[in-house]
């Protein structure tokens, strides 16, 4: 017994000096003068949206605090594509909603056929792309009990708009076929949709304000719709991507108060390619200037520094962002 002890016991300070080791490794490779990379590439999403504007404030940030280090911020179609371009080097960043990372390291959802991505790494999140539900404010359709009964526009096939609202009458209990009218319209359709009433409400699943949102509200009379409640909590309990979320009164005109809602989170990733020391200057250069960050858009007013290093990410975090938030506090 006494030499199993021993045994375990040699084996306990062989792992610990491992461990130190390999702390001490990443520590050097971060505290050394940093020598950059000729350029960074961020994957974003389209002209008119808000990653694009994302990825430029980024990079704005890239070339003022890590001297001689080129950054561009490229369009794309989106999450999933950022994800592949990633995988295949196109991209050194790229902006991905919080339910794509959650699938993409889990093999589920759009990722059922193909299985887990490996060697991927989130950084940290940005700002919450928030689950709008909107009426005409004389429906009488308040909170999301009130949709029962009534024609629903839910979004377009396959877009996170329906994904959501599918998954959050799941929560309700209330299935579609109880509805009288369950539409999916494109952005176009929305419009025409609500203002003539052939649907009692619509939804937009977006970085706020939002310009389609926005146009919609100057052509007709609109109100936003509470999602709140028991139903809410059972959707987030079960579906950890998903984060609560406020659209400020202020974001909108003719707001009357403050909505609560549910929304998904946009986060920072990368592949394996990208060394410890761009990621722990990259991540330190974000969070010492997220004060210009939020001057570039409105969606980026609430951007806090303890929400964007916890929220939204299930992909192993990058050693090196990780040895940063630990060194501020912002992880344990």
């Amino acid at each position: 017994m006494l030499g199993q002890g021993a045994t375990e016991t040699t084996k306990g300070r062989r792992w610990r000096r491992f461990a130190m080791a390999a702390a001490m490794v990443l520590a050097v490779a971060i505290s050394a003068s940093p020598v950059w990379a000729k350029s960074l590439t961020i994957g974003t999403g389209s002209n008119r949206g808000v990653y694009i504007q994302l990825g430029k404030a980024i990079c704005d940030i890239v070339r003022r605090e890590m001297r001689g280090y080129a950054c561009q911020a490229k369009t794309s179609k989106g999450s999933i594509d950022n994800l592949i371009g990633l995988k295949k080097g196109t991209y050194d960043l790229g902006i991905v909603q919080s339910d794509i990372q959650y699938h993409a390291v889990n093999g589920t959802g759009t990722f059922a056929n193909i299985g887990a991505l490996t060697g991927i790494y989130s950084l940290f999140s940005a700002h919450p792309e928030s689950l709008a539900v909107v009426t005409k404010k004389d429906s009488g359709i308040r909170t999301i009990d009130d949709l029962k009964g009534r024609k629903i526009d839910i979004g377009k096939v396959k877009s996170g708009t329906n994904a959501t609202m599918r998954l959050l009458f799941e929560a309700m209990g209330v299935p579609l076929n109880s509805f009288p009218l369950v539409a999916n319209l494109d952005i176009k359709n929305q419009y025409d949709g609500i203002c003539k009433r052939r649907v009692d409400t619509t939804a937009f699943l977006a970085g706020h304000p939002n310009s389609n949102l926005r146009k919609l509200i100057k052509l007709c009379d609109i109100g936003f719709v509470q999602v709140k409640g028991a139903a809410v909590d059972r959707l987030l309990a079960s579906n950890p991507y998903y984060v609560r979320a406020l659209i400020a009164k202020e974001t909108y005109d003719q707001m009357r108060e403050d909505v609560e809602t549910i929304g998904l989170v946009a986060t920072v990733m990368a592949s394996d390619r990208l060394d410890a020391a761009t990621a722990y200057y990259l991540t330190k250069a974000v969070f010492e200037n997220l004060s210009f960050i939020q001057s570039k858009h409105r969606a980026f007013l609430r951007l806090h520094p303890f929400e964007m290093a916890r929220k939204g990410m299930t992909a192993p975090r990058h050693p090196g962002a990780a040895q940063y938030l630990r060194e501020v506090g912002r992880l344990p």
